[in-house]
């Protein structure tokens, strides 16, 4: 939802972001990683400003932020 918010407000009207998530567990049990694995279909954007969206968007997720303490991986495609 943040990246959606952070490219309309950049004048991008995403047609469709879709994220899947994988939690690792460790010992306690605890999470370790988190793997976000990102497709967005997004007209008129291409693939350098939409890197820079995805890494502003893991960086100031509110939940991002409440999860620091946790590892997290994110994979993005551009889908035209």
């Amino acid at each position: 939802m943040f990246l959606s918010a952070l490219l309309t407000k950049a004048g991008y009207t995403p047609t469709r972001i879709a994220t899947n998530a994988k939690v690792h567990l460790g010992d306690g049990p605890r999470i370790t990683l988190i793997e976000l694995d990102t497709q967005a279909e997004v007209p008129n954007l291409t693939t350098p400003p939409s890197r820079k969206k995805v890494t502003e968007a893991k960086q100031n997720c509110p939940i991002s932020k409440a999860l620091a303490s946790v590892e997290i991986h994110v994979t993005a495609q551009l889908i035209k």
